[in-house]
């Protein structure tokens, strides 16, 4: 009896350090594999500094050439990650994804929530602020010119802004509303304005009078902003 009582107690002192082995060998099991399978949607960068645009969807940490299943707005594919257990998806829809595959000894499909950012703000759209647009003459004719055939004259829009991102814009011809030409152009950090040379054809007149008159007026519908040019004149050279 005398000896029942210290067995009894060094086998209940011993339990913590066989649990602590038993942590330990899962620990040890777990590293074995490898880190835990990851997915997560991301911003696309466009290769310009501080510019994003659009999503990529990226998968980590599975076992190589694992085969998965890739649920998301408007997706559903299956698919698998490479020899690096690695795989990603660019451009896709913003929203919540989730990647269903099979673990090692599992009877069910392990199903991963792929984390994502907040939302981009104003639908992702790049924050650009037009603060002036004109519109200069050049190649104004210093002689008289033949006004039965059509002239070119040449015009320099010019659109100033602050901030970065694409600037759509139109010209239309003289008294006319429709637009005549459209275009766009990109702000990148650090540039301020851009310049848009437009030349257009002045119809000749079976009729001259004494001179072909036109002006181009630039809008930036986005802006609410628009500049005329000068009326042109073009003198007609009197008939021989």
């Amino acid at each position: 009896m005398l000896l029942t009582a210290p067995l009894l107690a060094s086998s209940v002192a011993l339990t913590p350090a066989f649990a602590a082995q038993g942590r330990t060998a899962e620990a040890g099991a777990a590293s074995a594999r490898g880190p835990a399978p990851l997915c997560e949607l991301v911003p696309h960068r466009t290769g310009q500094p501080g510019q994003a645009s659009g999503y990529d969807l990226l998968l980590r940490g599975f076992a190589p050439n694992q085969s998965v299943r890739v649920e998301g707005p408007k997706t559903a594919l299956r698919t698998t990650v490479d020899d690096q257990g690695q795989l990603e998806r660019q451009n896709v829809r913003y929203g919540t994804y989730s990647v269903s595959y099979k673990e090692e000894g599992a009877q069910k499909d392990k199903r991963l929530r792929c984390s994502a950012p907040p939302r981009k703000q104003d639908g992702g759209k790049q924050k650009i602020k037009v603060t002036k647009v004109e519109v200069l003459t050049i190649d104004k004719p210093a002689t008289p010119v033949d006004c039965t055939k059509p002239q070119k004259v040449a015009f320099d829009g010019k659109i100033t802004a602050v901030g970065h991102g694409k600037v759509p814009y139109y010209w239309t011809f003289a008294s006319s509303a429709e637009p005549f030409a459209t275009g766009s152009v990109t702000f990148e950090p650090g540039t301020t304005g851009h310049s848009i040379l437009k030349v257009v054809e002045v119809p000749g007149t079976t009729n001259p009078t004494t001179s072909l008159d036109v002006f181009m007026t630039l809008h930036v519908p986005d802006h609410e902003l628009s500049a005329r040019s000068e009326q042109v004149k073009l003198p007609c050279a009197k008939k021989q």
